[in-house]
């Protein structure tokens, strides 16, 4: 799969403002998403089995929540990590694929549109 990955109407997501949209736009295509996703996947890589949660990401990278939570959802979207039912410090757990260890998911939830019912 090639990044950035942009599932969000083909963006990589924004909060429902118009300048919250301008600026997930820019950065989809000045580099940045490219980058944040980059890194997350390397960073849960050498991590293992143990993983990272939001806030770990965050301390990391020095990123703010929204980059955090932001970058690890539309990489768990396309399957690229996966969200362990474990958590902790009242985070859920990311790792990479490899690393789940038959330990139970947390699946991404599925939203559905409310006017036709079909997912989004």
């Amino acid at each position: 799969m090639e990044l950035p990955l942009t599932p969000y109407a083909g963006t990589s997501g924004w909060a429902g403002t118009e300048t919250s949209r301008a600026r997930a736009k820019q950065q989809d295509s000045d580099g940045t998403t490219k980058m944040r996703q980059t890194t997350a996947l390397t960073h849960l890589r050498h991590n293992t089995g143990r993983g990272l949660t939001w806030k770990e990401l965050a301390e990391i990278t020095n990123w703010h929540h929204g980059q955090a939570s932001g970058v690890l959802s539309v990489l768990h979207k396309a399957g690229l990590i996966a969200r362990l039912q474990e958590t902790r410090n009242r985070c859920l757990v990311y790792v990479a694929p490899e690393y789940v260890f038959n330990r139970p998911l947390s699946n991404q939830k599925i939203k559905t549109c409310k006017h036709c019912g079909g997912q989004l």
